[in-house]
């Protein structure tokens, strides 16, 4: 934990031999076509539809800052007739666009606890030699003794994730569940520094109404915006020392 997830926060760019660009960003809306993701039939809201809206959202305000944008969709539909490759295409778009910052943009939810539980949820790349958030027990043993590609990053990884956990956190008033670590294929094969950012659980009735809202949407799009320049900031700043 010290290494790899206090130190990129509290001495960002230690011992690491160059600082990543920040020029390409691939934007990728959760799902999509018969893969609906998460659904709350008493709200009428789809979390393929509202990541899409929120990503589209996100997009226009990073363009307007200058990056160039790549969405791995831009309308409802799947990139694959199977879940892996489903998943392995929006990497390899990633990889294509010559990417400098990989975010997956989603929404949640819980089986229990649904009228109690609500927040943002920012994940990053579980790094080599630890064990995931969701496994408090320790028992994924081999996914911790493997790296992948992703682990490239870890440092940055780490960076990223909590600017924007933390920005989001700030505009949005919502709860704070923590930065967290997951294996997600998406984050497993990023060519470059990469977030799965879960903006809200439509489990959640009250929280599901506020996401139906295209103003709530915006402001998520917002803060993930503000998370990501925070970041630009740092990077400046490390590559004004060297």
């Amino acid at each position: 934990d010290a290494e790899r997830l206090l130190e990129p926060i509290l001495r960002p760019g230690l011992n690491q031999a160059k600082v990543p660009d920040l020029k390409t960003i691939v934007i990728d809306p959760g799902h999509g076509g018969s893969d609906p993701g998460k659904y709350n039939k008493r709200v009428g809201v789809e979390e393929k539809a509202m990541a899409l809206d929120t990503s589209l959202r996100l997009a226009k305000l990073l363009q307007a800052d200058g990056y160039k944008v790549v969405l791995t969709r831009s309308d409802d539909r799947q990139l694959a007739d199977s879940k892996i490759d489903d998943l392995v295409k929006r990497a390899e778009i990633a990889h294509r666009a010559g990417a400098d910052l990989f975010i997956s943009i989603h929404y949640n939810s819980v089986e229990s606890g649904a009228d109690r539980v609500t927040g943002v949820e920012v994940f990053t790349l579980t790094p080599q030699h630890q064990y995931s958030t969701s496994d408090s027990t320790h028992e994924d043993d081999d996914g911790a003794r493997t790296v992948v590609p992703g682990n490239r990053f870890d440092h940055w990884n780490t960076m990223v994730g909590y600017a924007v956990d933390r920005t989001m956190h700030e505009r949005l008033g919502t709860a704070d569940r923590g930065l967290k670590r997951a294996r997600f294929k998406v984050l497993v094969l990023a060519p470059c520094p990469a977030l799965l950012v879960e903006s809200g659980y439509l489990s959640n009735d009250a929280e599901a109404r506020k996401i139906a809202t295209p103003a709530y949407r915006q402001q998520i799009a917002e803060a993930i915006e503000s998370g990501i320049a925070g970041y630009a900031s740092l990077l400046d700043t490390l590559r004004a020392k060297r």
